[in-house]
């Protein structure tokens, strides 16, 4: 038998990013956000003090990979919370290049990834997250 604890409850898995391996999403509008999480049908965009997001606005625009691969997003603001805005996308980003980013930090921030994936907490200066 099987716990709740070791059900997953979502849907699609969600990569973490280092602050230092950050994406960004170039809106049509010019402006340009950083990318906390990514998933198959989400975001979370780092909001800084003044951003205009409320919940319910359109997002869209590309986002750029490590892998200079790039799709083109469109979105809503769903909630806003304590790290930024949480965006549900209309159209799917390809696993593949999920995939591909996981790799890249796994490859290149293990440290961090290894924490996130346990759910630890991340120092905010480790040697792994600059």
């Amino acid at each position: 038998m099987s716990s709740d604890d070791d059900i997953q409850k979502r849907q699609f898995f969600r990569l973490p990013y280092p602050r230092a391996a950050q994406l960004s999403l170039r809106s049509d509008d010019g402006s340009s956000y950083k990318i906390l999480e990514v998933s198959e049908k989400g975001l979370v965009l780092e909001m800084c003090s003044g951003e205009p997001f409320k919940v319910g606005d359109a997002v869209c625009g590309e986002i750029l990979f490590h892998d200079n691969q790039s799709e083109y997003i469109e979105g809503l603001v769903y909630r806003l919370d304590s790290r930024g805005a949480v965006v549900t996308l209309n159209n799917n980003i390809s696993f593949r290049n999920i995939m591909r980013e996981q790799s890249y930090i796994r490859s290149n921030f293990p440290l961090f990834f290894r924490q996130k994936m346990v759910g630890k907490p991340t120092p905010e200066n480790s040697s792994d997250d600059q």
